[in-house]
């Protein structure tokens, strides 16, 4: 009997309360702990860009030094399968741990001056395999923290809070290299990544539904098996992943890399403050993209949404091919992510909810070699660049992706008719 201070919530009310993934408290803990990792990550990632053209003017070893970091993504398949045999909470704090203390090393070597490109290359590496546990473990943990009908509303928050940090990391980064230095930009880096260590510690895996003794039945090479096999035999799985890469490969590694040059060489300014706030334009659009996905999490035609997302974000990367002017740039490259993360956000979405539990580390490692492909199709970029200018490399890149999403269009229209 209700008394007439509690009123019964509707079921409509209880649905809606459901999918919003805030809701669930052990998912606050890895939103949180994800906007700290996020905020080490971008505050490293316009220092280690402007560190390798300050010691180098070069267009090549510029994308090198960012793209050997994400070079180990390639193997996120080994660490899926190992997240699929072991407990993944413990995976990703072991992981956290490593991560601060090489930090921390590092900043120990800028600190005291004596940084050689060697030491950007090894760092750049070493840091990109740890993360290439922690990313993808991150991704997996979303679907072990809440329900199966919050999981839109989870991925696109965690994706939310990367990029709100994206948005705010580099601006704050390009100013902190410019009036106190390297060294100091990655001594905040790794007080960030030891407060998500110390936060992380709290956080359990309630909806965490793997058979981890099963996966251990076989082989771990079995296992990868597996998981590239669900990937290339689910259809809807297979072409999401597809479109996924096709994104990544172009529009995202060619733009990403190239950065640092084109704030360099078309914008002319080299102090790093102009690149923190294209990268700050960036991470703002990733927001609000992410935003919109969050708030429509209802929307059910969710390829054509990807799709239309797909072709606009291949625009505007021509349109920023065309301007030179730090304020129009800054908005196409706001734009540009704003649709980006439509894309990936609705993407990852999907394929979460075509995995079952047993299988998601895999599959999840599977998708995200994307980003370990990136380095290779930056350093196209970087050679276009050298060739061409960075401007013309950027109008190839956009033209690319056009291309892209107009044949796979065509070719794999289930991808466009995908609702749920």
């Amino acid at each position: 009997m209700h008394t007439p201070n509690q009123q019964p919530v509707p079921p409509a009310a209880q649905s809606a309360v459901s999918r919003r993934a805030m809701h669930y408290p052990d998912f606050r803990i890895l939103w949180f702990t994800t906007g700290l990792v996020a905020g080490g990550i971008w505050f490293q990632q316009v220092t280690l860009g402007w560190l390798a053209y300050d010691l180098t003017r070069d267009a090549l070893h510029t994308a090198g030094v960012v793209g050997v970091r994400t070079l180990p993504l390639l193997l996120s398949p080994i660490t899926g399968v190992i997240a699929d045999r072991v407990d993944r909470r413990k995976l990703l704090l072991v992981d956290q741990v490593l991560v601060t203390v090489l930090v921390f090393a590092f900043a120990l070597v800028l600190l005291n001056d004596l940084q050689q490109l060697w030491h950007l290359y090894v760092f750049a590496l070493v840091f990109g395999t740890l993360w290439a546990a922690n990313n993808p473990v991150r991704q997996v943990l979303i679907a072990n923290t809440v329900p199966r009908e919050a999981l839109m509303n989870a991925t696109a928050m965690i994706s939310m809070s990367f990029n709100l940090m994206r948005a705010l990391g580099p601006a704050i980064g390009g100013f902190v290299i410019a009036f106190f230095g390297p060294g100091i930009n990655f001594l905040i880096q790794g007080v960030l990544f030891l407060l998500a260590l110390l936060v992380l510690t709290r956080m359990r895996t309630p909806y965490y539904t793997a058979d981890r003794a099963h996966a251990r039945e076989s082989s771990p090479l079995q296992n990868l098996k597996e998981g590239f096999v669900r990937v290339i035999t689910e259809p809807t799985t297979r072409i999401t992943t597809l479109m996924t890469f096709g994104l990544s490969l172009t529009m995202l590694a060619m733009v990403f890399n190239q950065l640092p040059v084109y704030t360099a060489e078309i914008l002319n300014n080299d102090d790093g403050s102009q690149l923190g706030l294209l990268l700050m334009a960036m991470g703002l659009g990733g927001f609000l993209g992410t935003a919109l996905i969050a708030a429509f999490t209802s929307t059910r035609r969710k390829g054509v949404l990807a799709s239309a997302a797909f072709a606009l974000s291949a625009v505007t990367v021509v349109i920023l091919s065309q301007v030179a002017t730090l304020w129009l740039a800054m908005l196409a490259l706001l734009l540009q992510q704003m649709f980006v993360q439509v894309v990936m956000t609705t993407n990852m979405t999907i394929v979460h909810s075509m995995t079952p539990d047993d299988l998601r580390g895999r599959v999840i490692g599977v998708y995200q070699m994307e980003i370990g492909l990136m380095p290779f199709w930056g350093l196209v970029g970087g050679a276009l660049s050298r060739a061409y200018g960075v401007d013309n490399a950027f109008l190839i890149a956009g033209i690319t992706g056009l291309a892209i999403i107009a044949i796979g269009s065509v070719a794999f229209p289930r991808y466009r008719r995908l609702q749920f």
